[in-house]
């Protein structure tokens, strides 16, 4: 038989796909049964507008600086020469040797994931970039197309024909260096700080809540960031932060328990349904997953109050309230056979479709044949951005190396 070449076209959309889902494998981030959504809620009422894609806080005037520089520019030149800017500062922090600089690896191409779209929604959240007429974050082009009116057509009177408001709130000015090769460093001047402490501080948790975010009073108070977000100076500051956070705590833990349970699963069934040998890694963690994370699971919840949840971040997913009411019984009653939570499991992972492993379907034994145990990552608590966030509030504090 003749070989046959051709070309496989992807379509945008399917790249941007196949990009993100290789993102998440480089970040660690698994999501099988939806813990994910638990992570990403309570994340957002916490500390709104972070994003582990974070990394230091000099990004949140980097980013406006640079559309600044493009003023008066049309807007697709405008975009163009964001990108070589974006570029270019990547070097400039590169040349100074500064840790988590954007774009450090993929130097001279263009990260996938730019400063102007990692920052854009914190800038959003933390009050530097103006929201719309409907109390919406524009967008980058929108944002490029106003600033592109750089000198406004005049009337008789020498008055704006049509009145552009800055797309920004009053920023510091850049550093004397910025518009040179010269290289750049993440350190704050006491001007920016001060700048951006007055936005952090002001940060309000997300409706429907009616008070100040967690984010807001430990940039208010510039306490030295503990090593996880319940920590008694955290949560005597926390006020009406204070139980949600608690439940966080229970809910991080009972994901730890969650994902060990879910690997012993496939583990288990990989072995019995499919007849492959199978090392009991994640079964034989499952017993220390359940001592050390499961006092902290329920310390706080039971499947009959799991509402307060919903009260803390809204709805949950029906399959996913199943999962957690299930597995918080499992963990109460003192189990250790995660077969007993096989269908709940099964049912949560049905959103991935062909992608999933636990089913007894040809396309899930495909799917177990490919998974290797030892790449798997035992089960860990959910974290909450609560490394990025402390990163971020040690800068302000100007603690950072």
């Amino acid at each position: 038989m003749e070989p046959v070449f051709g070309w496989v076209s992807l379509t945008p959309r399917a790249l941007a796909r196949a990009r993100a889902q290789l993102n998440e494998k480089g970040q660690g981030v698994r999501d099988e049964v939806g813990f994910l959504h638990l992570h990403q809620q309570y994340a957002d009422r916490f500390f709104p507008g972070t994003s582990v894609l974070h990394t230091r806080l000099r990004y949140a005037l980097f980013v406006p600086w640079l559309f600044l520089d493009q003023s008066g520019k049309s807007s697709s030149n405008a975009q163009d020469a964001m990108k070589r800017a974006e570029i270019d500062l990547a070097k400039r922090l590169k040349d100074s040797g500064e840790h988590g600089v954007i774009g450090g690896l993929t130097w001279p191409r263009l990260a996938d994931q730019p400063p102007s779209s990692t920052y854009w929604s914190a800038l959003g959240a933390w009050g530097i970039l103006r929201r719309d007429g409907h109390n919406r974050v524009p967008g980058r082009g929108a944002v490029h197309a106003r600033l592109s009116v750089a000198r406004p057509v005049l009337d008789d009177e020498q008055r704006p024909l049509i009145d552009v408001e800055a797309p920004f709130v009053a920023l510091p000015s850049p550093p004397m260096n910025w518009r040179t090769d010269a290289s750049l460093s993440f350190n704050l001047t006491d001007v920016e700080r001060e700048f951006l402490r007055s936005r952090l501080v002001n940060i309000p948790a997300p409706e429907p809540f009616k008070h100040m975010s967690l984010f807001s009073q430990l940039a208010h108070h510039q306490i030295d960031p503990p090593a996880s977000p319940w920590h008694k100076t955290i949560i005597k500051l926390a006020g009406p932060d204070a139980a949600p956070l608690r439940r966080a705590r229970a809910i991080a833990a009972l994901a730890a328990i969650g994902r060990g349970v879910y690997a012993a699963l496939v583990e288990d069934r990989r072995e019995r349904l499919d007849r492959r040998e199978t090392p009991r890694l994640h079964r034989a963690q499952l017993e220390r997953l359940l001592k050390e994370y499961g006092p902290h699971a329920t310390s706080e919840l039971n499947s009959a109050n799991l509402h307060l949840v919903e009260d803390d971040i809204g709805p949950l997913p029906l399959r996913l309230r199943a999962l957690l009411r299930e597995t918080l019984d499992w963990v109460y009653e003192g189990s250790t056979d995660p077969s007993i939570l096989v269908q709940v499991y099964e049912a949560a992972e049905g959103r991935k479709g062909l992608r999933s492993r636990l089913p007894d379907t040809a396309s899930a034994r495909t799917r177990r044949a490919e998974w290797e145990p030892h790449d798997h990552p035992v089960g860990y608590p959910l974290h909450y951005r609560w490394g990025t966030v402390s990163g971020l509030l040690s800068d302000l504090r100007g603690q950072r190396p």
